[in-house]
């Protein structure tokens, strides 16, 4: 099969595809860098795009400085199938990785590579990107003092400073005398013990829900430090880190809405 004719390429136009790729779809352009160049989500993080010609796109990693050459799939027959093409690899490379479709994609691609973002009246395809956390609020830190309490308890258990006769057991007996509980310091360590596993596990799952659902989604790199903060946070409070997040991507959402 005959290669194409080189095209010409508008400079013009060249620099606002790549001005509008690296706003609003450098986690596009990751997941592309992850599937086609089979790099590890470490060494891909949110690339910059630097060129592109009939035949690929050059990005690079903020992170570790190095640049990647991409092969379009497949090449360009004319500079005007740019957007198609990149969508179409965005699609493949979400579908390859796992990811969940982005929430606000039309699945038409409007928004790629053209310069405008814009589709159709529908909403813009723009990708949001957190890289911040936010704190519990006043009730959040209630919930996330009662669990984390809770955890403390368990190790004193294990430590044996709950067991009967012992200072901490009878100190907890005293200000337990004060409070119509019906239960002394013996009950709650029967009661932290046995339902230990079952508070794990529902924080295990809600922090692999928190991956999947929002932070793989959203662009946080795993391993940084504000992944780290969400990631403990939900280990700890659960739902609460849920809605904070989503605060903070609806914020982008409409700051996104406004430029």
């Amino acid at each position: 099969m005959a290669e194409p004719q080189d095209m010409e390429i508008p400079p013009a136009q060249l620099a606002r595809t790549l001005a509008h790729m690296n706003k609003d779809h450098r986690l596009d352009l990751q997941h592309i860098l992850q599937h086609y160049n089979s790099l590890p989500e470490s060494e891909a993080a949110l690339p910059e795009m630097l060129d592109l010609d009939r035949a690929s796109m050059t990005v690079r990693v903020p992170g570790t400085g190095k640049q990647h050459a991409i092969k379009l799939d497949p090449q360009l027959e004319k500079w005007e199938d740019r957007r198609a093409v990149l969508v179409g690899m965005t699609h493949k490379a979400r579908e390859a990785l796992g990811v969940p479709p982005a929430g606000d994609d039309d699945g038409n691609g409007h928004g790629h590579g053209n310069g405008h973002g814009k589709g159709n009246g529908k909403e813009d395809t723009k990708k949001i990107v957190v890289n911040e956390y936010m704190p519990p609020r006043p009730l959040d830190w209630i919930i996330f003092w009662a669990v984390l309490g809770y955890y403390i308890i368990w190790v004193f258990v294990k430590l044996g400073l709950l067991d009967r006769g012992s200072v901490v057991a009878g100190i907890l007996d005293r200000l337990l005398g004060f409070v119509p509980l019906g239960v002394g310091s013996q009950g709650i360590k029967w009661l932290t013990e046995t339902i230990f596993l079952m508070v794990v596990a529902i924080h295990v799952v809600e922090v692999l829900v928190m991956e999947r659902t929002r932070l793989r989604k959203f662009g946080v790199r795993r391993g940084t430090r504000v992944w780290w903060l969400w990631v403990l946070s939900c280990f700890v409070e659960g739902g609460m880190s849920f809605k904070r997040f989503d605060i903070i991507v609806e914020r982008l959402r409409k700051e996104g809405k406004k430029e």
